[in-house]
Protein backbone atom coordinates (compact mmCIF):
# COMPACT_ATOMS: atom_id res chain seq x y z
CA UNK A 1 0.00 0.00 0.00
CA UNK A 2 1.24 3.83 -0.38
CA UNK A 3 1.39 4.31 3.45
CA UNK A 4 5.06 2.76 2.78
CA UNK A 5 5.80 5.58 0.49
CA UNK A 6 5.74 8.08 3.81
CA UNK A 7 7.00 5.42 6.48
CA UNK A 8 10.33 5.47 4.27
CA UNK A 9 10.32 9.25 4.56
CA UNK A 10 10.15 8.86 8.44
CA UNK A 11 12.92 10.86 9.45
CA UNK A 12 12.23 14.16 7.59
CA UNK A 13 8.50 15.80 9.01
CA UNK A 14 7.34 19.23 8.26
CA UNK A 15 6.56 20.80 11.29
CA UNK A 16 4.77 24.19 11.79
CA UNK A 17 5.46 26.76 14.58
CA UNK A 18 3.75 29.74 16.20
CA UNK A 19 5.27 33.29 16.04
CA UNK A 20 4.54 33.02 19.65
CA UNK A 21 3.65 30.13 21.60
CA UNK A 22 -0.06 30.78 22.58
CA UNK A 23 -1.01 31.51 19.00
CA UNK A 24 -2.31 29.09 16.25
CA UNK A 25 -0.82 29.88 13.46
CA UNK A 26 0.38 28.02 10.19
CA UNK A 27 3.52 28.90 8.71
CA UNK A 28 6.04 26.72 7.86
CA UNK A 29 9.32 27.15 10.35
CA UNK A 30 11.41 24.33 9.33
CA UNK A 31 12.10 20.76 8.19
CA UNK A 32 13.36 19.12 11.69
CA UNK A 33 14.75 15.14 12.13
CA UNK A 34 12.30 13.30 13.85
CA UNK A 35 15.38 12.45 16.18
CA UNK A 36 16.19 15.52 17.62
CA UNK A 37 12.91 16.89 17.51
CA UNK A 38 10.21 16.49 20.69
CA UNK A 39 12.83 18.21 22.85
CA UNK A 40 11.02 20.41 24.96
CA UNK A 41 7.60 21.91 25.56
CA UNK A 42 7.59 24.32 22.80
CA UNK A 43 8.61 21.53 20.08
CA UNK A 44 6.06 19.57 21.38
CA UNK A 45 3.15 21.85 21.17
CA UNK A 46 4.63 23.05 17.41
CA UNK A 47 4.21 19.61 16.48
CA UNK A 48 0.63 19.51 17.78
CA UNK A 49 -0.10 22.96 15.86
CA UNK A 50 1.42 20.82 12.44
CA UNK A 51 -1.53 18.83 12.94
CA UNK A 52 -4.28 21.73 11.91
CA UNK A 53 -2.07 21.79 8.89
CA UNK A 54 -3.58 18.39 8.59
CA UNK A 55 -6.96 19.29 8.59
CA UNK A 56 -6.64 22.19 6.10
CA UNK A 57 -5.09 18.85 3.47
CA UNK A 58 -7.89 16.88 4.45
CA UNK A 59 -10.33 19.30 3.30
CA UNK A 60 -9.08 21.19 0.73
CA UNK A 61 -10.19 21.34 -2.78
CA UNK A 62 -8.64 18.04 -3.80
CA UNK A 63 -9.35 16.09 -0.98
CA UNK A 64 -11.76 13.50 -0.39
CA UNK A 65 -14.42 15.22 0.79
CA UNK A 66 -14.54 17.53 -2.32
CA UNK A 67 -13.99 15.13 -4.95
CA UNK A 68 -16.48 12.74 -3.17
CA UNK A 69 -18.99 15.22 -1.16
CA UNK A 70 -18.67 17.46 -4.05
CA UNK A 71 -17.85 16.50 -7.81
CA UNK A 72 -19.09 12.67 -7.52
CA UNK A 73 -22.56 14.16 -6.70
CA UNK A 74 -25.26 16.44 -8.43
CA UNK A 75 -23.63 19.31 -6.77
CA UNK A 76 -20.20 19.63 -8.49
CA UNK A 77 -19.09 19.40 -12.62
CA UNK A 78 -15.91 20.09 -14.29
CA UNK A 79 -15.73 22.68 -16.79
CA UNK A 80 -11.99 22.53 -17.87
CA UNK A 81 -10.59 20.55 -21.10
CA UNK A 82 -7.15 19.85 -20.07
CA UNK A 83 -5.20 18.40 -23.01
CA UNK A 84 -3.98 15.09 -21.72
CA UNK A 85 -5.09 12.58 -19.88
CA UNK A 86 -8.51 13.76 -17.90
CA UNK A 87 -8.44 12.90 -14.28
CA UNK A 88 -11.34 15.45 -12.65
CA UNK A 89 -13.83 14.13 -15.86
CA UNK A 90 -14.07 10.58 -14.87
CA UNK A 91 -15.05 11.19 -11.32
CA UNK A 92 -17.96 13.55 -12.49
CA UNK A 93 -18.89 11.11 -15.27
CA UNK A 94 -18.69 8.39 -12.45
CA UNK A 95 -16.38 6.32 -15.05
CA UNK A 96 -13.35 6.21 -12.21
CA UNK A 97 -10.77 3.68 -12.73
CA UNK A 98 -8.40 2.25 -9.80
CA UNK A 99 -5.27 4.49 -11.20
CA UNK A 100 -6.89 8.10 -11.43
CA UNK A 101 -4.27 10.27 -9.77
CA UNK A 102 -6.95 12.61 -8.07
CA UNK A 103 -8.25 9.74 -6.32
CA UNK A 104 -4.56 8.07 -5.62
CA UNK A 105 -3.32 11.45 -4.12
CA UNK A 106 -7.13 12.10 -1.90
CA UNK A 107 -5.96 8.40 -0.51
CA UNK A 108 -2.32 9.61 0.16
CA UNK A 109 -3.26 12.94 1.77
CA UNK A 110 -5.71 10.96 4.56
CA UNK A 111 -2.53 8.14 5.05
CA UNK A 112 0.23 10.29 5.06
CA UNK A 113 -1.96 12.87 7.98
CA UNK A 114 -2.58 9.52 9.98
CA UNK A 115 0.95 8.56 9.59
CA UNK A 116 1.90 11.57 11.41
CA UNK A 117 -0.79 11.66 14.33
CA UNK A 118 0.39 8.04 15.29
CA UNK A 119 4.02 9.45 15.77
CA UNK A 120 2.41 12.23 17.39
CA UNK A 121 0.26 10.08 19.78
CA UNK A 122 3.17 8.16 20.44
CA UNK A 123 5.41 10.89 21.21
CA UNK A 124 3.19 12.63 23.64
CA UNK A 125 2.41 8.94 25.57
CA UNK A 126 5.86 8.54 26.07
CA UNK A 127 7.74 12.18 26.20
CA UNK A 128 10.16 12.96 29.19
CA UNK A 129 9.19 16.27 28.54
CA UNK A 130 7.83 18.02 32.06
CA UNK A 131 4.07 18.71 30.66
CA UNK A 132 0.44 18.83 33.10
CA UNK A 133 -1.41 15.62 32.77
CA UNK A 134 -4.58 17.74 31.74
CA UNK A 135 -2.50 19.33 29.14
CA UNK A 136 -1.06 16.01 27.69
CA UNK A 137 -4.40 14.59 27.65
CA UNK A 138 -5.68 17.85 26.01
CA UNK A 139 -3.31 17.66 22.75
CA UNK A 140 -3.71 14.12 22.66
CA UNK A 141 -7.49 14.80 22.21
CA UNK A 142 -6.82 17.28 19.13
CA UNK A 143 -4.22 14.95 17.87
CA UNK A 144 -7.20 11.75 17.93
CA UNK A 145 -9.54 14.24 16.62
CA UNK A 146 -7.93 14.68 13.46
CA UNK A 147 -6.86 10.90 13.05
CA UNK A 148 -10.75 10.16 13.29
CA UNK A 149 -11.68 12.78 10.54
CA UNK A 150 -9.18 11.22 8.27
CA UNK A 151 -10.53 7.66 9.10
CA UNK A 152 -13.94 9.09 8.70
CA UNK A 153 -13.22 10.23 5.16
CA UNK A 154 -11.93 7.02 3.99
CA UNK A 155 -14.19 4.50 5.45
CA UNK A 156 -17.35 6.67 3.87
CA UNK A 157 -15.50 6.74 0.83
CA UNK A 158 -14.08 3.45 0.44
CA UNK A 159 -14.62 1.10 2.12
CA UNK A 160 -12.61 -1.03 3.92
CA UNK A 161 -9.78 0.29 4.32
CA UNK A 162 -6.63 -0.31 6.20
CA UNK A 163 -7.06 0.40 9.98
CA UNK A 164 -3.23 1.29 11.04
CA UNK A 165 -3.21 3.27 14.57
CA UNK A 166 0.29 2.97 15.68
CA UNK A 167 4.15 3.79 14.27
CA UNK A 168 5.00 1.15 11.71
CA UNK A 169 7.88 0.08 9.69
CA UNK A 170 7.49 -0.48 6.33
CA UNK A 171 8.00 -4.23 6.50
CA UNK A 172 4.85 -3.92 9.10
CA UNK A 173 2.84 -1.95 6.63
CA UNK A 174 2.12 -5.02 4.80
CA UNK A 175 0.07 -6.79 7.63
CA UNK A 176 -2.02 -4.28 7.41
CA UNK A 177 -5.05 -5.16 5.41
CA UNK A 178 -8.63 -3.83 4.70
CA UNK A 179 -10.86 -3.69 8.07
CA UNK A 180 -14.10 -4.06 8.09
CA UNK A 181 -16.01 -0.71 8.18
CA UNK A 182 -17.47 -1.62 11.80
CA UNK A 183 -13.82 -1.95 13.50
CA UNK A 184 -12.87 1.34 11.94
CA UNK A 185 -15.91 3.16 13.14
CA UNK A 186 -15.18 1.57 16.41
CA UNK A 187 -11.89 3.13 16.51
CA UNK A 188 -12.97 6.31 15.74
CA UNK A 189 -15.67 6.19 17.98
CA UNK A 190 -13.14 5.40 20.89
CA UNK A 191 -11.03 8.34 19.88
CA UNK A 192 -13.73 10.97 19.50
CA UNK A 193 -15.29 9.89 22.76
CA UNK A 194 -12.38 10.70 24.11
CA UNK A 195 -11.11 13.59 22.67
CA UNK A 196 -14.87 14.88 23.62
CA UNK A 197 -13.70 14.41 27.65
CA UNK A 198 -10.40 15.72 27.60
CA UNK A 199 -11.10 18.84 25.59
CA UNK A 200 -12.24 22.11 26.46
CA UNK A 201 -15.76 24.12 25.94
CA UNK A 202 -13.78 26.77 24.37
CA UNK A 203 -10.31 29.06 23.37
CA UNK A 204 -9.12 32.42 24.02
CA UNK A 205 -7.38 34.44 22.30
CA UNK A 206 -4.72 32.86 20.06
CA UNK A 207 -6.08 29.45 20.66
CA UNK A 208 -9.96 30.06 18.93
CA UNK A 209 -9.89 27.47 16.15
CA UNK A 210 -8.62 24.73 18.02
CA UNK A 211 -11.13 21.53 18.20
CA UNK A 212 -13.49 21.37 21.05
CA UNK A 213 -15.38 19.06 22.80
CA UNK A 214 -18.37 20.02 20.75
CA UNK A 215 -15.83 19.10 17.58
CA UNK A 216 -15.58 16.03 18.62
CA UNK A 217 -19.93 15.77 19.36
CA UNK A 218 -20.11 17.00 15.77
CA UNK A 219 -18.08 14.59 14.26
CA UNK A 220 -19.71 11.62 16.55
CA UNK A 221 -23.14 12.67 15.94
CA UNK A 222 -22.67 12.63 12.35
CA UNK A 223 -20.88 9.38 12.39
CA UNK A 224 -23.76 7.95 14.26
CA UNK A 225 -26.21 9.39 11.70
CA UNK A 226 -24.70 7.49 9.02
CA UNK A 227 -24.56 4.50 11.07
CA UNK A 228 -28.25 4.66 11.55
CA UNK A 229 -27.91 5.01 15.33
CA UNK A 230 -30.39 7.42 16.27
CA UNK A 231 -30.42 7.72 19.78
CA UNK A 232 -26.56 8.46 19.56
CA UNK A 233 -27.14 10.55 17.52
CA UNK A 234 -29.54 12.66 19.34
CA UNK A 235 -27.19 12.57 21.94
CA UNK A 236 -24.65 14.15 20.78
CA UNK A 237 -26.62 17.20 19.22
CA UNK A 238 -28.46 17.56 22.59
CA UNK A 239 -25.03 18.60 23.86
CA UNK A 240 -24.23 20.61 21.17
CA UNK A 241 -27.53 22.31 20.71
CA UNK A 242 -28.34 23.19 24.61
CA UNK A 243 -24.38 24.25 25.48
CA UNK A 244 -25.56 27.78 23.92
CA UNK A 245 -22.13 28.03 22.74
CA UNK A 246 -23.97 27.73 19.23
CA UNK A 247 -25.78 29.96 17.29
CA UNK A 248 -27.67 30.81 13.75
CA UNK A 249 -26.36 34.89 14.69
CA UNK A 250 -22.93 33.86 12.98
CA UNK A 251 -22.09 37.73 13.27
CA UNK A 252 -23.41 38.19 16.99
CA UNK A 253 -25.57 41.43 16.59
CA UNK A 254 -28.62 39.89 18.20
CA UNK A 255 -31.30 39.07 15.39
CA UNK A 256 -30.72 36.06 13.12
CA UNK A 257 -30.76 36.70 9.24
CA UNK A 258 -29.61 36.37 5.85
CA UNK A 259 -26.36 38.63 7.06
CA UNK A 260 -25.21 35.96 9.21
CA UNK A 261 -25.45 33.28 6.06
CA UNK A 262 -23.42 35.46 4.18
CA UNK A 263 -20.96 36.46 7.34
CA UNK A 264 -19.99 33.06 7.47
CA UNK A 265 -18.47 33.19 4.17
CA UNK A 266 -16.49 36.67 4.20
CA UNK A 267 -12.38 35.66 3.93
CA UNK A 268 -11.82 37.52 7.04
CA UNK A 269 -14.36 36.02 9.35
CA UNK A 270 -13.50 33.01 11.02
CA UNK A 271 -14.76 30.60 14.24
CA UNK A 272 -17.66 32.42 14.01
CA UNK A 273 -20.65 31.51 16.81
CA UNK A 274 -22.32 29.56 13.64
CA UNK A 275 -19.68 27.05 13.18
CA UNK A 276 -18.55 24.19 15.20
CA UNK A 277 -15.10 22.51 13.32
CA UNK A 278 -13.24 24.70 11.01
CA UNK A 279 -10.60 24.08 8.77
CA UNK A 280 -7.63 26.93 9.15
CA UNK A 281 -5.97 28.56 6.84
CA UNK A 282 -4.20 31.79 6.31
CA UNK A 283 -3.33 34.11 3.66
CA UNK A 284 -0.51 35.45 2.53
CA UNK A 285 3.07 34.31 0.77
CA UNK A 286 4.45 31.34 2.24
CA UNK A 287 1.23 30.43 4.85
CA UNK A 288 -1.13 27.78 5.09
CA UNK A 289 -3.39 28.84 1.64
CA UNK A 290 -6.76 27.20 0.63
CA UNK A 291 -7.01 26.64 -3.09
CA UNK A 292 -10.91 26.16 -2.18
CA UNK A 293 -11.76 29.18 -4.15
CA UNK A 294 -9.13 28.52 -7.53
CA UNK A 295 -10.32 25.26 -8.10
CA UNK A 296 -14.34 25.66 -7.91
CA UNK A 297 -14.06 29.53 -10.33
CA UNK A 298 -14.18 28.80 -14.13
CA UNK A 299 -11.77 27.90 -16.15
CA UNK A 300 -11.42 30.77 -18.85
CA UNK A 301 -8.44 32.93 -20.01
CA UNK A 302 -10.64 35.65 -19.42
CA UNK A 303 -11.69 35.20 -16.42
CA UNK A 304 -13.04 38.13 -14.74
CA UNK A 305 -14.24 38.14 -10.95
CA UNK A 306 -16.70 40.41 -10.00
CA UNK A 307 -15.33 41.63 -6.57
CA UNK A 308 -11.85 42.36 -7.66
CA UNK A 309 -12.57 44.88 -10.92
CA UNK A 310 -8.79 45.56 -10.75
CA UNK A 311 -7.49 42.34 -12.00
CA UNK A 312 -7.81 39.68 -14.55
CA UNK A 313 -7.69 36.14 -12.66
CA UNK A 314 -7.65 32.19 -13.80
CA UNK A 315 -9.70 29.64 -11.65
CA UNK A 316 -9.25 25.70 -12.81
CA UNK A 317 -12.92 24.74 -13.45
CA UNK A 318 -12.15 21.31 -11.33
CA UNK A 319 -15.57 21.71 -9.30
CA UNK A 320 -18.35 24.27 -10.07
CA UNK A 321 -21.94 24.53 -9.15
CA UNK A 322 -23.99 22.43 -11.25
CA UNK A 323 -27.58 23.82 -13.26
CA UNK A 324 -29.44 21.09 -11.48
CA UNK A 325 -28.20 22.71 -8.10
CA UNK A 326 -29.12 26.32 -9.12
CA UNK A 327 -32.41 25.17 -10.39
CA UNK A 328 -33.35 23.82 -7.56
CA UNK A 329 -33.21 27.30 -5.26
CA UNK A 330 -37.08 28.29 -4.22
CA UNK A 331 -37.97 31.65 -6.01
CA UNK A 332 -36.88 34.45 -3.04
CA UNK A 333 -33.77 31.85 -1.10
CA UNK A 334 -31.15 34.60 -0.73
CA UNK A 335 -28.40 32.27 -0.28
CA UNK A 336 -28.71 31.33 -3.99
CA UNK A 337 -26.68 34.74 -4.93
CA UNK A 338 -23.81 33.72 -2.62
CA UNK A 339 -23.95 30.11 -3.87
CA UNK A 340 -23.95 30.64 -7.58
CA UNK A 341 -23.53 32.93 -9.63
CA UNK A 342 -24.62 32.11 -13.24
CA UNK A 343 -21.94 33.79 -14.87
CA UNK A 344 -19.71 36.27 -15.06
CA UNK A 345 -18.70 39.52 -17.34
CA UNK A 346 -15.37 39.19 -18.97
CA UNK A 347 -12.72 41.58 -19.96
CA UNK A 348 -14.40 43.01 -23.26
CA UNK A 349 -18.02 43.81 -21.11
CA UNK A 350 -19.01 39.86 -22.87
CA UNK A 351 -21.50 38.27 -20.22
CA UNK A 352 -20.04 34.45 -20.02
CA UNK A 353 -22.27 31.57 -18.50
CA UNK A 354 -19.91 29.72 -16.60
CA UNK A 355 -21.36 29.45 -13.06
CA UNK A 356 -19.23 29.37 -10.19
CA UNK A 357 -19.56 29.96 -6.31
CA UNK A 358 -18.47 33.22 -3.56
CA UNK A 359 -18.27 30.68 -0.79
CA UNK A 360 -14.52 30.44 -1.10
CA UNK A 361 -14.20 34.18 -2.07
CA UNK A 362 -10.88 35.82 -0.73
CA UNK A 363 -9.50 39.39 -1.78
CA UNK A 364 -6.04 38.01 -1.82
CA UNK A 365 -6.82 35.82 -4.92
CA UNK A 366 -3.02 34.26 -5.25
CA UNK A 367 -2.36 33.43 -1.73
CA UNK A 368 -5.93 32.69 -0.15
CA UNK A 369 -6.70 32.08 3.84
CA UNK A 370 -10.32 31.60 3.76
CA UNK A 371 -10.93 28.95 6.76
CA UNK A 372 -13.45 26.14 5.05
CA UNK A 373 -16.54 25.34 8.36
CA UNK A 374 -16.23 21.61 8.14
CA UNK A 375 -19.49 21.56 10.48
CA UNK A 376 -21.13 24.53 11.12
CA UNK A 377 -24.78 24.98 13.40
CA UNK A 378 -27.04 24.85 10.73
CA UNK A 379 -25.97 21.42 9.68
CA UNK A 380 -26.33 20.45 13.80
CA UNK A 381 -30.17 21.83 13.38
CA UNK A 382 -30.87 20.10 10.84
CA UNK A 383 -29.58 16.55 11.65
CA UNK A 384 -31.46 17.19 14.78
CA UNK A 385 -34.55 17.67 12.50
CA UNK A 386 -33.54 14.44 10.73
CA UNK A 387 -33.25 12.11 13.97
CA UNK A 388 -36.54 14.10 16.41
CA UNK A 389 -38.79 14.65 13.31
CA UNK A 390 -39.32 17.55 14.52
CA UNK A 391 -39.59 20.46 11.58
CA UNK A 392 -38.76 23.15 14.15
CA UNK A 393 -35.23 22.85 14.02
CA UNK A 394 -35.45 22.64 9.60
CA UNK A 395 -37.88 26.03 9.98
CA UNK A 396 -35.04 27.47 12.32
CA UNK A 397 -32.59 27.59 9.21
CA UNK A 398 -35.38 28.51 6.97
CA UNK A 399 -36.07 31.63 8.80
CA UNK A 400 -33.05 32.55 8.87
CA UNK A 401 -33.53 33.51 5.32
CA UNK A 402 -36.95 34.20 5.26
CA UNK A 403 -38.38 31.48 3.78
CA UNK A 404 -41.37 29.98 4.24
CA UNK A 405 -41.75 27.42 7.03
CA UNK A 406 -42.34 23.43 6.26
CA UNK A 407 -45.90 22.66 6.78
CA UNK A 408 -47.43 26.41 5.85
CA UNK A 409 -49.63 26.62 2.58
CA UNK A 410 -46.07 28.31 0.75
CA UNK A 411 -44.05 25.59 1.11
CA UNK A 412 -43.47 23.61 -2.15
CA UNK A 413 -44.67 20.57 -0.83
CA UNK A 414 -45.59 19.44 -3.80
CA UNK A 415 -41.95 19.19 -4.73
CA UNK A 416 -40.96 17.64 -1.00
CA UNK A 417 -44.07 16.48 -0.02
CA UNK A 418 -42.60 14.48 3.47
CA UNK A 419 -40.07 15.93 6.50
CA UNK A 420 -37.59 13.58 5.29
CA UNK A 421 -37.18 15.01 1.49
CA UNK A 422 -37.85 18.86 2.82
CA UNK A 423 -34.35 18.24 4.83
CA UNK A 424 -32.52 16.56 2.01
CA UNK A 425 -33.51 19.59 -0.04
CA UNK A 426 -32.82 22.03 2.59
CA UNK A 427 -29.42 20.29 3.34
CA UNK A 428 -28.55 20.78 -0.40
CA UNK A 429 -29.60 24.31 -0.45
CA UNK A 430 -27.98 25.25 2.76
CA UNK A 431 -24.75 23.41 2.51
CA UNK A 432 -23.81 23.74 -1.18
CA UNK A 433 -20.69 23.47 -2.38
CA UNK A 434 -19.56 22.33 1.22
CA UNK A 435 -18.53 18.78 0.64
CA UNK A 436 -21.83 17.22 2.22
CA UNK A 437 -24.22 16.26 -0.56
CA UNK A 438 -23.12 13.00 -1.72
CA UNK A 439 -22.56 11.53 1.72
CA UNK A 440 -26.29 12.83 2.78
CA UNK A 441 -27.46 10.68 -0.26
CA UNK A 442 -25.40 7.91 0.83
CA UNK A 443 -26.34 7.95 4.16
CA UNK A 444 -30.05 7.98 3.52
CA UNK A 445 -30.19 5.67 1.27
CA UNK A 446 -31.06 8.02 -1.83
CA UNK A 447 -27.89 8.16 -3.71
CA UNK A 448 -28.89 5.69 -6.49
CA UNK A 449 -32.10 7.11 -6.97
CA UNK A 450 -31.08 10.70 -7.27
CA UNK A 451 -27.59 10.03 -9.19
CA UNK A 452 -29.64 7.54 -11.61
CA UNK A 453 -32.39 10.63 -12.73
CA UNK A 454 -28.76 12.18 -14.01
CA UNK A 455 -26.62 8.91 -14.69
CA UNK A 456 -28.82 6.16 -15.67
CA UNK A 457 -25.99 3.97 -15.72
CA UNK A 458 -25.45 4.77 -11.75
CA UNK A 459 -25.49 1.46 -9.84
CA UNK A 460 -25.06 0.39 -6.13
CA UNK A 461 -20.91 -0.43 -7.29
CA UNK A 462 -20.45 3.62 -7.92
CA UNK A 463 -20.85 4.34 -3.63
CA UNK A 464 -17.74 3.66 -2.98
CA UNK A 465 -14.50 5.17 -4.67
CA UNK A 466 -11.81 2.36 -5.87
CA UNK A 467 -9.01 1.61 -3.83
CA UNK A 468 -5.94 3.20 -5.82
CA UNK A 469 -4.51 0.52 -8.44
CA UNK A 470 -0.27 1.66 -7.22
CA UNK A 471 -1.78 0.56 -3.14
CA UNK A 472 -2.76 -3.21 -4.45
CA UNK A 473 0.38 -3.44 -6.32
CA UNK A 474 2.47 -2.61 -3.82
CA UNK A 475 0.63 -4.52 -1.51
CA UNK A 476 -1.24 -7.33 -3.22
CA UNK A 477 -3.13 -8.38 -0.30
CA UNK A 478 -5.09 -5.47 -0.55
CA UNK A 479 -8.29 -6.24 -2.37
CA UNK A 480 -10.71 -4.06 -4.82
CA UNK A 481 -13.88 -2.64 -4.26
CA UNK A 482 -16.97 -4.40 -6.94
CA UNK A 483 -17.21 -2.46 -10.14
CA UNK A 484 -13.30 -1.59 -10.44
Amino acid sequence: MKLNKYLLIVPFILFLSSCDEDRLDLYPLTTLSEGTFYQDLSQIESAVDDVYRQIGRLYDSRSIPSLYGILYSDNGEVVAQLAGTPVYQPIDNHEITADNPLIEEAWDVAYNAIFITNNLIEQLETTEVEISEDYKKRMIAEVKLVRSLAYFNLVRAFGAVPLITESISAAEAYDYLREDPDKVYEQIINDLTLAKNDLPANYSGGDVGRVTQYSAAAVLAKIHLTRGEITAAQTELEFIINSGEFSLDANNDGTVNVEDYLYIFKSDTKNSKSSILEAQYMSGVNAANSRHQTDFSPYAEDWRHPWIDESIVRGTGFNIPTDDLASEFESGDLREEITVVPGYENASGIFREDAFTLKYFDPNWWNPGQNFEIIRYADILLMYAEVTGDPEYLNMVRDRVDLPPYGSPDYPSALYPTLELAIEHERRMELAMEMHRFFDLVRTGRAVEVMQVKVPSFDSDKLLFPIPLYAIDVNPGLTQNPGY
